[in-house]
Order: structure tokens, then sequence, then C-alpha cells
């Protein structure tokens, strides 16, 4: 099984020769959904399948964005995340906070779960970097089923979460593939 995964951390750093995924707790159909059919099998495997002292390969992937358009510096960062996809935003979050680091002087993440509950997941790690870098970290979490919604645009939560957009913004998209394709046509109508 192949699968292709942010590694998931309570902690800044995994012990090494240990890792950590976060996936959701869902039946075969709205995993594949969620994640598409090989990471959901991967998922799959995982749970059902492998036992301790089995071998896994691991190959880990990039941790930093990298951006090399016509807009530099980047000043603002926009994230919407939905669901589990707040995982790999907020690594970036981390990655792009500190002082010094970056470019990046303020960011807004909105992240979006169909029930209150989907939020307790990261929740408390998101609220230790709000507390940290309150001055530049805005964050709006929305309840509701957008999966079924055909515009972003009809949610006046959403509306009012994501700043207007000038030179110097990114955005990054985080979830399902169709939610982050209902995002982006809807940044890009703004």
């Amino acid at each position: 099984a192949r699968g292709s995964f942010f590694p998931f951390s309570m902690q800044s750093a995994a012990k090494p020769g240990s890792f950590s995924i976060l996936a959701p707790n869902v039946d075969s159909e709205e995993s594949i959904f969620r994640m598409g059919i090989e990471n959901a099998n991967f998922v799959r495997v995982i749970k059902n399948e492998l036992k301790v002292g089995d071998e896994v390969a691991l190959t880990p992937g990039a941790h930093r964005l990298s951006y090399k358009g016509q807009y530099l510096p980047v000043t603002d960062m926009v994230y919407v995340a939905y669901g589990t996809g707040i995982v790999p935003v907020l690594d970036q979050v981390r990655s792009v906070l500190p002082s010094g680091v970056s470019s990046v002087g303020s960011v807004t993440v909105v992240w979006i779960n169909e029930t209150t509950q989907d939020f307790d997941v990261t929740a408390e790690l998101l609220e230790k970097e709000y507390f940290k870098y309150s001055e530049k970290l805005a964050v709006s979490c929305i309840v509701g089923n957008i999966e079924d919604v055909s515009d972003f645009g009809e949610n006046d939560e959403i509306n009012t979460a994501i700043p207007d957009f000038r030179q110097g913004t990114m955005a990054v998209l985080s979830g399902p593939n169709e939610i982050a394709d209902k995002a982006s046509l809807y940044l890009q109508e703004r």
C-alpha cells in the first residue's frame, strides 16, 4: 500500500524511528472521497493489516513551502483548510510565523469542519500558536457542511473570515480536492 500524508505529531518533532499520520475515522467510501483511493487504501492497511514488528518504508517529503512566483515578497498568507487538511496548514503556520524566518507579516487561517467535534483533533495546537503570535495570526473556525454548497460565497462566515487580497498575498488550500476546487473558484472571483 502507498500513501502520501503529512507527518502529524503533538510535539514539534517526532521521535526517531517513529511516525504518526492523521486520518479520518470514517467508512471506506467516505475515506475514498476525502483522501483518494490510494491514501484510503494506505489507511486501511495501517488500521487493519499492519501488526507490531511489520516493516514500513517511509520517504519523508518536503517540510517547507517554496514559492518562486512573480509577486515577491509574500507578505500575507491565507490558509483555507477543511477537516484534517489543517495538519499541513499547522506545520506551515509554525514555519512562517516566527520573526526573521520569512517575509510574512500576517497569517489568516480559516478552518472548516462539519461538526464542532471535528475541531478537537488539533484545535489545542492551533490555539497555542495563536497565543504565541496573536498579533500576526487570525484564526476562524467555521462549522458547516460545505461539500453540498456549490459556492463558498454563500457562506457569510467564510466571506468575513477571508481578508481582501492585495499584492503579496498567497493563498494555500488544504483538504479534499472537491473542496479545494470550490475554494479556488471562490478566491479567484473575490
